[in-house]
């Protein structure tokens, strides 16, 4: 009786250790090269690879095929080999390409944003107190954010930043924004919508 229990212990174990190792070999996509926020996926920036997943990385958050992926559009940049997740991806009701226009905005603006933050665009007219500041538009994706780097005149105080809108209306408003007045950006709501504002 004892090597028997022995024996069933054993048989556990292992049925264990093959339930724990099987996802080893799933396939799951990645980028088969470095990717950009904004970019619209074809065929061959993805691909798949054999690997473990946590239980919670898997089901709705990660992909077995890129079948369903291509078209839609990355909401963060991606390196070679990294897994693609549901968070990786803009939003399937949003439109599957972005406009990227550029333009410098105060550097504390874009302090702890990171690519793919969903940002409204707000214009001051003027520098006295009183300047009325207005909407622009709502719900820009923020594609990139770069910062110059010190030089002997001492840190920059603007950044450079690239947001991604739907369309050139949109992108009209800000370079007009960015020309006439003073522009800034702030982290936006999803229930505050998307498109032009006021200004």
């Amino acid at each position: 009786m004892g090597g028997f229990l022995v024996v069933a212990a054993a048989i556990l174990v292992v049925t264990a250790w093959l339930d724990a190792t099987r996802s080893h070999d799933q396939q799951w996509v990645v980028a088969s090269t470095d990717l950009a926020a904004g970019t619209t996926v074809r065929a061959g920036d993805l691909t798949t690879e054999a690997m473990a997943l946590p239980a919670s990385t898997t089901g709705a958050k990660a992909f077995h095929s890129a079948a369903g992926l291509v078209g839609r559009t990355l909401a963060s940049p991606l390196l070679a080999g990294e897994l693609v997740q549901q968070s990786s991806l803009v939003a399937s009701g949003r439109p599957p390409a972005l406009r990227p226009v550029t333009i410098a905005v105060d550097a504390t603006d874009t302090e702890d944003l990171a690519a793919g933050t969903l940002v409204d665009l707000l214009v001051t007219d003027g520098s006295d107190p009183k300047s009325p500041t207005q909407v622009v538009v709502r719900g820009a994706t923020l594609l990139q954010s770069s910062t110059p780097s010190s030089s002997i005149l001492g840190s920059s105080s603007t950044s450079s930043v690239t947001l991604g809108v739907s369309s050139l209306r949109e992108v009209e408003a800000i370079v007009h924004a960015a020309h006439t007045g003073s522009v800034s950006i702030v982290v936006g709501e999803r229930s505050d919508g998307r498109g032009l504002g006021a200004a």
